[in-house]
């Protein structure tokens, strides 16, 4: 079943992915398009094969399931990978992983990525002249809007690339004499004021410190602060410029009391200590500014380390003196610094960070501790009795009362391949979600879908025993699909990359594939889907009853959390026999005798079962005028038991030890069988055998149960073989 879902999933994302880029050509190729559809037609192939018994047909479903999975998974996650690696500096490893993914995923615009790094590193190396000659070129062709933010690019390049005196040439011919049309005068915002964006005149004004012009950084930090005077907007940029301009003036405690981690939280610790070492250095504090920037340098990686070890090779170069000799600084430099160190601090800088899918990884490390909790504490998942115990859906049990089951069953699994699907969908539907919604959104529509997709099998399915975030993460795909369906004008680039058609597909393709297996539990589905998509309208971020939305999505968050926590606890509170003997017991006549068993459990043709099956008892008179004629009856029964015949598991064997101890009067034996389920698991199974003399009657009783079950609660099954009794005969 595993194999034949990778198979079908090839055929629908491959096929729907092929199609998409063999049409649209986002990378101006069709090879990647190609090669999907081709993967997809030999997944299609080989579930053809599976059906019609053609081996033949396998080996091409195997190279179509190989084939689709480096194209939708193993490629894209490489290139993932890749992007987190760049950003950590890492452009030699980053490289060889963009190399691995274009070879698994051809011209799926890894190439372009490639390039991309490329100028990054060339930038980041100093070699700038190619993409500064191509800005320069688009220069002459572009509108006169555009020059100017063209010729600030050009500047922050030499900045970036630590071209101090490039940058300040090419700000003085092209920056700083901007008409005021063109820098956008009189609009009110500090672009328009200063004449250019203030990030560029921040780092103007360090490019002037660094090259020695320290008047000029003076006087441009002067208009700065009058521009910026009263603005709550420009705190960020006053802080850079003052921190800048007083480390390269050597004032070093202006410079601690700026790089305080309460003042600059938005720094990382190597950049606070990289200013300090700035201020000592360029006070003349040589040993100090040597220990500094080696702190700083252990935390830096890539470009700004290569400025550390610059600083330091100079610093190594030249004679340490006996004490400080601060630089001699002109009048224009002192009054601002004296202006700048008698002003007030700036607000606290709070940079905006992004806070990533934490509810996404709440949810699934909350999917993935309860089925790592289930298996060390009670076995392995795919056992009916353990999930039964771990709280799934039991419907008999629910009946009973056991109703915190429709919760619990959201966060339990059948094995470890039903967690891992459910569990990347999770994450890629729950961050998809998380980013569209928010992070308490999110857990209320996982929440109210999973619930809602668990009644809903409850009430109408005919599955059996059931268990799954399924119909939770259903949910989350109904709502990211009605959202940026409602709301299409918000979400154009989604339809752009074809995130809706993948997620109609995926809808379709999921629903299409529970209809082939009846196994599937399609009511949590569907429901799950529905529940999802009527929560996404009510909490969508862009209606127009958003802000009430957004208190809604709150309390149903923590409402559901706290109904996870309690049954949570009543899970753990809550035993097998305790489960099975919910809601009492009742006297039940079988065939002229009388068995109690609990209550809610079903009487049919020489039968008593629970109502899901956990438990089946089969309950059979015969004669038996001796004892020695019902010892070999029952052997007898016990030797028929164990012969496989239709609808019996098959393979039973006595058992090594008995886990049921048979009351007084009775005589038996336990089989023991582990048939494979639908699923393709092993169920291991108890068969006790056993019968006894009612005067000249004999009983043969056979039980069939879980053998996590039987393991579970022994005594309750001794108790309903001591519980049968014969009815006694009328007048």
């Amino acid at each position: 079943m595993t194999y034949e879902l990778v198979l079908i999933s090839v055929v629908i994302g491959a096929g729907y992915w092929g199609v998409f880029f063999v049409r649209q050509r986002p990378h101006g190729t069709a090879t990647f398009g190609i090669m999907q559809l081709a993967a997809a037609g030999m997944a299609a192939l080989g579930l053809i094969g599976r059906k019609v018994d053609a081996a033949a047909l396998g080996v091409f479903g195997a190279i179509g399931a190989g084939a689709g999975i480096c194209l939708l998974v193993v490629g894209p996650v490489v290139r993932v990978l890749a992007r987190r690696i760049v950003a950590a500096e890492r452009v030699g490893l980053a490289t060889r992983l963009l190399d691995l993914a274009e070879l698994l995923a051809p011209g799926s615009g890894v190439a372009e990525e490639k390039a991309l790094l490329h100028a990054m590193t060339e930038i980041r190396e100093g070699r700038i002249e190619q993409t500064v000659d191509a800005l320069t070129a688009a220069k002459q062709r572009a509108p006169a809007e555009a020059r100017l933010a063209i010729d600030e690019r050009i500047a922050m390049l030499y900045v970036t690339a630590y071209r101090w005196r490039d940058a300040i040439a090419h700000a003085e011919a092209h920056l700083f004499g901007a008409p005021p049309a063109q820098a956008g005068a009189g609009d009110g915002s500090l672009r328009g004021a200063l004449g250019v964006a203030p990030p560029v005149w921040v780092e103007m004004l360090g490019a002037y410190g660094r090259s020695g012009d320290l008047d000029q950084a003076a006087r441009m930090l002067a208009r700065l602060e009058d521009v910026c005077a009263g603005r709550d907007d420009a705190a960020l940029w006053i802080h850079r410029a003052r921190l800048m301009f007083l480390a390269l003036a050597g004032r070093i405690d202006a410079v601690r009391a700026l790089v305080g981690r309460r003042r600059a939280r938005h720094m990382s610790a190597a950049a606070r200590t990289y200013w300090i070492a700035v201020a000592h250095d360029h006070r003349g504090d040589r040993a100090l500014a040597a220990a500094a920037y080696q702190k700083a340098r252990v935390r830096s990686r890539g470009r700004p380390r290569e400025l550390i070890d610059l600083a330091l090779a100079r610093l190594a170069e030249s004679a340490e003196p006996a004490e400080p000799r601060p630089a001699q600084l002109a009048a224009v430099t002192s009054e601002v610094i004296a202006r700048v160190e008698a002003a007030p601090l700036p607000a606290p800088i709070r940079a905006p960070r992004s806070r990533g899918p934490r509810a996404t990884w709440l949810v699934t490390a909350v999917l993935l501790a309860v089925s790592a909790t289930t298996a060390l504490a009670i076995g392995e998942t795919s056992d009916n009795g353990v999930f039964i115990r771990a709280g799934a859906l039991v419907r008999g049990m629910v009946d009973a009362g056991e109703w915190w089951r429709l919760v619990a069953c959201v966060f339990v699994h059948v094995g470890i391949v039903h967690l891992v699907l459910n569990a990347i969908g999770l994450v890629i539907l729950g961050r998809l979600a998380e980013d569209l919604f928010g992070g308490a959104r999110m857990i209320a529509i996982f929440g109210v879908a999973g619930v809602s997709g668990a009644l809903a099998s409850y009430l109408a399915s005919t599955a059996g025993i059931s268990a799954g975030a399924s119909g939770a993460v259903f949910g989350l795909l109904g709502a990211v699909f009605v959202e940026i369906t409602w709301h299409r004008q918000r979400y154009r680039s989604a339809w752009r990359r074809g995130l809706w058609g993948g997620l109609a597909v995926v809808t379709v393709g999921q629903l299409g594939y529970g209809f082939l297996y009846p196994v599937i539990d399609q009511w949590a589905h569907g429901a799950g889907l529905v529940a999802g998509a009527l929560v996404g309208i009510a909490l969508s971020p862009n209606a127009r009853w958003a802000a009430a939305g957004v208190y809604l999505a709150r309390a149903i968050a923590l409402l559901f959390g706290a109904f996870v926590l309690t049954a949570g606890v009543l899970v753990a509170r809550t035993s097998l026999a305790d489960s099975l003997t919910a809601g009492g017991t009742a006297a039940y006549q079988v065939d002229g005798f009388e068995i109690t068993a609990p209550a809610h459990w079903t009487v049919s043709n020489h039968q008593l079962f629970q109502p899901d099956w956990v438990v089946m008892i089969k309950l059979v008179k015969l004669d038996g005028s001796t004892t020695l004629d019902a010892t070999r009856q029952i052997r007898t029964a016990i030797d028929d038991t164990a012969r496989p015949s239709e609808g019996e598991p098959g393979g039973l064997t006595l058992a090594r030890e008995s886990l049921v101890a048979l009351p007084d009067g009775w005589q038996g034996a336990e089989l023991e069988a582990a048939p494979e389920d639908a699923m393709g698991y092993h169920q291991r199974v108890r068969v006790i055998v056993s019968g006894r003399a009612f005067g000249d009657k004999l009983v043969v009783l056979t039980i069939r149960v879980p053998e996590t079950v039987a393991a579970a609660a022994p005594e309750l099954l001794a108790r309903l073989i001591a519980s049968i009794r014969q009815v006694p005969r009328g007048p």
